[in-house]
């Protein structure tokens, strides 16, 4: 069976940090024989808590440590390119600012979105691309994303970490798979690879099982959750229409080495951990049904 990691949320309703909540989800995590976890800390594309934020970074490794418990990935927020900035000053400080600081948390990847740029974040990234071609051009736009990935892999590199970029969906920039494996092939670092979000390639409509095929050792994260094919709803595996025996094969056929990162954030029952808890039991019962077939198919 593949090794689980769940993504957790350590804050509070204010944004701060919030102990009794992270050693709560760890414990409950391992009552579930689960060792890894991805987070991620402060959602401002350009943050300046740093002491908060290294505060953060500190206390979280420290927790973690304590309860033998590891970082599988770290999720970068900030931007890969400013179209304010033509010598991508900003962008890079950030880049390298987010390295130093988290990098205290021993993440073996960095996961990076590839479409956010400037300070709009997620929610504006359409319009900040949009402001970016008619400012530079695609091929100039593209040739910046890229150049600012090469820089910020060949930092990462220095401290032992890998960058995964994600697909996102909904024809934002770098969400069709095609152009995530263009990118990646010419940003051409051996710690530049991929993080597929399978739920996100489930809007889209890829050939996800192709899709794990052709990331191949490249695939450095994979996150996991369903939706109905038109919604990022982030299910637990199961409740929409991903064929997650095929995701699995694909998986294995691959002999992808990474953690399965369960990404959903809803479950039909008001107990968390109780729904958690079936959660995982369907992937690692998926993942059986995958390597050994049904036990009987006799329905008497």
């Amino acid at each position: 069976m593949r090794e689980c990691s769940l993504h957790f949320d350590f804050s509070n309703a204010e944004g701060k940090l919030d102990l009794d909540k992270a050693d709560a989800l760890m414990d409950m995590a391992l009552k579930l024989d689960i060792h890894t976890f991805n987070t991620y800390w402060n959602q401002n594309v350009y943050p300046e808590a740093e002491d908060e934020d290294r505060a953060f970074a500190e206390q979280i490794h420290a927790l973690a440590k304590k309860k033998g418990m590891k970082l599988s990935s770290y999720h970068f927020i900030g931007s890969v390119l400013d179209e304010d900035d033509p010598e991508q000053t900003r962008v890079r400080h950030y880049m390298q600012k987010s390295l130093d600081l988290y990098s205290v948390l021993e993440p073996g990847v960095f996961v990076v979105h590839p479409g956010t740029f400037s300070d709009g974040g997620f929610k504006k990234n359409k319009l900040v691309h949009q402001a970016s071609l008619e400012k530079w051009g695609a091929e100039e736009t593209h040739r910046r994303v890229v150049e600012n990935l090469r820089w910020f892999g060949d930092r990462a590199a220095e401290k032992g970490i890998r960058l995964a970029v994600e697909n996102i969906y909904g024809g934002r920039f770098y969400s069709q798979i095609d152009e995530l494996i263009q990118l990646v092939e010419e940003v051409s670092r051996d710690n530049v690879g991929f993080c597929l979000d399978v739920g996100h390639a489930n809007i889209d409509g890829v050939d996800i099982p192709s899709a794990v095929q052709r990331m191949g050792r490249k695939l450095y994260e994979i996150h996991l959750h369903d939706n109905d094919g038109k919604k990022d709803q982030h299910l637990p595996i199961g409740f929409g229409t991903v064929n997650w025996i095929e995701v699995i094969e694909a998986l294995n056929s691959i002999r992808y080495p990474g953690a399965a990162t369960f990404e959903f954030f809803r479950w039909p029952l008001p107990d968390y951990e109780q729904g958690l808890t079936y959660a995982v039991q369907m992937w690692r019962t998926l993942e059986s049904i995958q390597e050994n077939g049904y036990f009987t198919t006799n329905w008497k």
